[in-house]
């Protein structure tokens, strides 16, 4: 018989899902790329995954993580999913040989990731979205981006050149208004939207809209509000949606545009989840019963959270303390490549844009902490006396490490691929 308590998590960073199952009185065990300090914690069991990030997930890596996972704790009821599968869900066809997938199935994402069989689903359902084409097209006057099918984390999208296609890509037209974000949760009939939030980029040169951050609640007006929800309900009854999923939109004025669907919990779980209600909670409720909540979450004041994305080749120092506003924090000694993630920070507020505020300069603050310490590091292996250096914690006790001797060095390497 299948414990209750242990749950099965997969995904390119498995924290906050994690944390969200360890809320909702399950207990995780994590198959990740960054097995970061506070998964660690979270989870009963931790697997960092081999290889190289920019590959994604194989299959040899993640059955031996997953298999020795189940080990840890014999019979998890199932498995849930976060990033990593949109471009290759014949992974999730085989993990179903062996545990439950607590998630949309293969052929679901399949689907909804598939630009020319969603698009003309969206034209059938009368959902409203930008021009979209497999090939690419030259239209005067008219702007186009070019995707990565199965792509997420937005490192994946770029300006279309007046060339042909190659490769599994497909074009949209790029279309004016801000990134909004739906995040519900359905049951393959009905779906219950939680709440809305805004989204900002975090361009460098090589991915000028990667993902950045989010903040909630989203501005927005009455109509453009009941055209997401209504766009959300259309689609998950044509796809059979379960759990959690978010709806990608571009929002101007009374308008909204669906890009996509990201079919599993995605990055603005953070800024919605509580202990009062753990969207893991609902996401099984949703997926093993059926059963949706009765409306939107009722949240206070606002939310922000941003990725903080190194400005150059950086290695975690040994002598770093993290504030409790930091999230998905490195290993001591880890070496972070430059844009590549840190951490991710978030904040609290009374507003939206005090939110955002706090977390941009949240993300300053890590990156000069980070810095400095490096710098007084390196000081030291010198033989200089280093000045007083930040620390995250404001004056908290410093965590006490062990001696470097014998530590595993994980290396954050390049890679498009996204928390």
């Amino acid at each position: 018989m299948a414990d209750p308590s242990s749950l099965l998590i997969a995904a390119i960073s498995g924290r906050a899902i994690a944390q969200s199952a360890r809320r909702a009185g399950f207990m995780p065990l994590v198959a990740d790329f960054f097995a970061d300090v506070d998964t660690q914690q979270a989870a009963h069991a931790c697997h960092k995954l081999d290889g190289d990030i920019a590959r994604g997930m194989q299959w040899a890596s993640l059955s031996r993580a997953l298999a020795a996972l189940a080990a840890a704790s014999p019979s998890p009821l199932g498995l849930v999913y976060g990033s990593g599968f949109e471009d290759r869900p014949e992974l999730l066809t085989r993990i179903a040989k062996s545990w439950r997938v607590l998630c949309n199935d293969a052929a679901t994402v399949e689907r909804l990731k598939d630009p020319e069989s969603f698009f003309a689903a969206l034209d059938r359902l009368g959902v409203a979205h930008p021009l979209t084409v497999s090939r690419s097209v030259a239209k005067e006057g008219c702007a186009w981006l070019v995707k990565r099918t199965g792509g997420a984390g937005g490192s994946h999208i770029g300006v279309a050149a007046a060339a042909r296609a190659r490769g599994n890509v497909y074009y949209q037209e790029r279309v004016d208004g801000h990134a909004v974000s739906a995040l519900f949760v359905a049951n393959g009939e009905k779906a219950r939207v939680l709440g809305f939030s805004e989204q900002w980029t975090a361009p460098c040169k090589r991915s000028p809209w990667r993902y950045g951050g989010a903040v909630r609640p989203a501005r927005l007006a009455a109509a453009a509000k009941e055209a997401m929800v209504a766009a959300v309900e259309h689609v998950t009854s044509a796809f059979s949606i379960k759990g959690l999923a978010s709806a990608d939109f571009m929002v101007h004025g009374q308008g909204a545009m669906l890009l996509e669907i990201n079919p599993r919990p995605g990055a603005t779980l953070d800024i919605f989840d509580s202990a009062a209600k753990p969207l893991l909670g609902l996401h099984l409720d949703a997926v093993m019963q059926g059963k949706l909540p009765q409306g939107e979450l009722n949240l206070n004041g606002a939310m922000a959270s941003a990725i903080v994305f190194a400005r150059k080749p950086v290695s975690v120092p040994f002598t770093m303390s993290w504030a409790n506003w930091a999230a998905d924090k490195p290993n001591p000694g880890e070496i972070i490549d430059k844009n590549r993630p840190i951490c991710t920070v978030w904040a609290r507020a009374a507003t939206q844009a005090r939110a955002k505020s706090l977390v941009e300069a949240r993300t300053r603050e890590v990156l000069a902490c980070i810095e400095s310490k490096r710098r007084g590091d390196n000081r030291e292996q010198n033989g200089q006396k280093g000045g007083r250096e930040r620390d995250l914690s404001r004056g908290a006790a410093e965590r006490q490490h062990q001696g470097r001797a014998g530590r595993q060095i994980h290396h954050r390497g390049r890679s498009g691929a996204s928390r």
